[in-house]
């Protein structure tokens, strides 16, 4: 399509909802960006389950939403394909059982009631993982185990416990170790209720006792019941929350081995698979950014590094106010393993990120004007935009390597780290003498380290910098806290050099001179309900107008944005 022409589509699978304001759910607190190391595969196998469930869609009349010219902003209307549908969890009193059939499993529901000799209580705390000798050789998927790793999530894995805070997805029990999941949620047995292990010569079985998702007030209720044969059995009590955040029930041999059999658990009949049977449960809808990316690869040329989208209404999971999507990794040097998923998102082999900003009427007008912490409108993009090299990289420290400079999910730079005030955490921390330090600044540019990791400063330019080790005499000593200016904290102060960094991550490849300074983005609008409003496109046009300067203020002049729409 020629310059200037937007691709307009309307989202006729989501319900239209009124206004477009977000709020932190329970618990969120102000750690709001979603992005996560393994966000490209999960979204892949989302689009890949519901596509199988959707069935082909029926094409259908756009007259009214054809192509328009809104500035350089594609606006994309959809034609039944670009929701992740909200579907609630609905085995409340159920029962499943997964039975060994060739290679693989069968499932069926059945009325399977709760072991009522629950066993001994065993303590599990958030997010947390412990490993449990088993009865008996259990047979899975091939091999067999004689030890199980309980965790926290409401699910049993195989060969390593997972106790990982990032998202509870299909992606995640597909290319995990090998998992059984009667329901892989974000739950905290030590906020309520209790877990119990029975371990019998004919049986092994845990109970999940009216155990809470995370900082919520619910309860719910389920047992894993493992038998000598090979056999699975999932019971469910009443007690279970049907609009759970985000949840899988299933199984798989894990490593996204063979791929998976998408299952309706509430009339699973003889459903069988040689790899996973699963399904996913979600409380309210979200986009499909698989699909939304193939859209828009419909009407546009394969032009683009990165897409970053905008919608009309909020489409994000509870606590999310935008996320990041690596769909392409070629630099080695940075603290990310190589891969390419962008034949899945429809793109030849240029795509490498995608950005989900969530609804426009979000953000505030003020573009440089802080409103989420320290983050303006401008460094939300950046921030996100910023996750394509940011931040994972580890530096040498003695005879291992050392995570200390990363922070939440292992995807941001850690509190204690002094970033330069990068747009991806950290802070500028000012070392105050006798162990004291301040942090006196956030979210205000890429530091060196980030500039090097981007491929835009050589290393020899990158300057020694800074983590402080066992801080303390502050609120929280997390290193995953959203940075703020105007901490003070004491600790340890040491001292990292870029070649510690390169001793750890080997040096960047592609190098600085032959990496490229210019990423170039597609801005793209997904109209929800209807054709899209004005005010949301002016809104965007906006933000898209002032971005390529903001981007070169915060690479020191080093990288440039070119937004534009070929």
């Amino acid at each position: 399509m020629r310059q200037g022409w937007v691709v307009a589509v309307v989202i006729g699978s989501f319900p239209a909802a009124s206004g477009t304001a977000w709020a932190a759910g329970p618990g969120s607190g102000p750690a709001w960006c979603g992005t996560s190391r393994d966000a490209a595969r999960d979204a892949v196998w989302a689009h890949r389950e519901q596509a199988e469930r959707r069935g082909t869609v029926r094409s259908r009349s756009l007259r009214g939403l054809a192509a328009q010219q809104v500035g350089q902003v594609a606006v994309l209307v959809d034609e039944g394909d670009l929701a992740l549908l909200r579907n609630l969890l609905d085995l409340q009193g159920a029962g499943l059982r997964f039975t060994p059939a060739g290679e693989g499993y069968s499932v069926s529901r059945l009325d399977l009631p709760l072991f009522p000799d629950e066993g001994t209580r065993v303590s599990l705390g958030d997010d947390t993982t412990r490993s449990q000798a088993l009865p008996f050789a259990f047979p899975f998927f091939g091999r067999s185990y004689a030890e199980v790793h309980l965790n926290s999530d409401g699910n049993l894995t195989f060969g390593q416990g997972d106790n990982a805070s990032t998202a509870r997805t299909l992606g995640r029990l597909l290319g995990g170790p090998p998992r059984v999941a009667p329901l892989l949620t974000d739950l905290d047995p030590s906020a309520g209720g209790a877990v119990f292990v029975h371990a019998g010569a004919d049986r092994f079985t845990v109970t999940w006792t009216a155990v809470p998702q995370f900082e919520q007030a619910d309860r719910n209720t389920f047992q894993v019941t493992l038998y000598p044969d090979g056999r699975v059995d999932f019971a469910y009590g009443s007690e279970l929350t049907g609009p759970i955040d985000e949840g899988v029930v299933g199984l798989g041999p894990g490593a996204e081995r063979g791929g998976f059999t998408p299952v309706d658990f509430s009339s699973a009949a003889g459903a069988a698979g040689d790899a996973a049977l699963a399904e996913s449960f979600r409380s309210q809808d979200g986009l499909d950014t698989v699909a939304a990316a193939r859209r828009f690869y419909q009407s546009f040329g394969d032009d683009y590094e990165q897409l970053v989208v905008f919608t009309s209404r909020r489409l994000t999971d509870r606590g999310v106010f935008a996320f990041q999507q690596t769909v392409k990794n070629g630099s080695s040097g940075i603290g990310e393993q190589l891969f390419d998923r962008s034949a899945e998102y429809g793109s030849a082999g240029r795509l490498e990120s995608f950005v989900m900003m969530d609804a426009v009427g979000k953000y505030d007008e003020s573009l440089e004007q802080p409103f989420l912490g320290a983050d303006s409108t401008l460094g939300v993009l950046a921030h996100e935009v910023g996750h394509r090299w940011l931040a994972q990289a580890s530096f040498r420290d003695g005879a291992g390597n050392s995570r200390e400079l990363l922070g939440r999910d292992e995807v941001h730079w850690s509190f204690f780290m002094d970033s330069d005030g990068s747009h991806d955490e950290g802070n500028d921390i000012e070392d105050l003498g006798g162990g004291r330090f301040r942090t006196i600044a956030a979210g205000v540019r890429y530091g060196p380290l980030d500039q090097y990791l981007m491929g835009l400063r050589a290393a020899e330019e990158v300057p020694p910098f800074f983590v402080v080790r066992s801080p303390s005499e502050t609120a929280s000593t997390d290193r995953g806290r959203d940075p703020e200016p105007n901490v003070t904290f004491s600790g340890t102060r040491r001292d990292v050099t870029i070649a510690e960094v390169i001793a750890a991550e080997g040096p960047r490849s592609p190098a600085f001179g032959e990496a490229p300074r210019t990423v170039r983005q597609a801005f793209i609008y997904v109209a929800v309900g209807g054709p899209a409003p004005e005010v949301d496109l002016e809104r965007v046009e906006r933000i898209r107008a002032a971005w390529a300067a903001f981007y070169a203020r915060s690479t020191d002049g080093r990288g440039a944005a070119e937004p534009t729409l070929n």
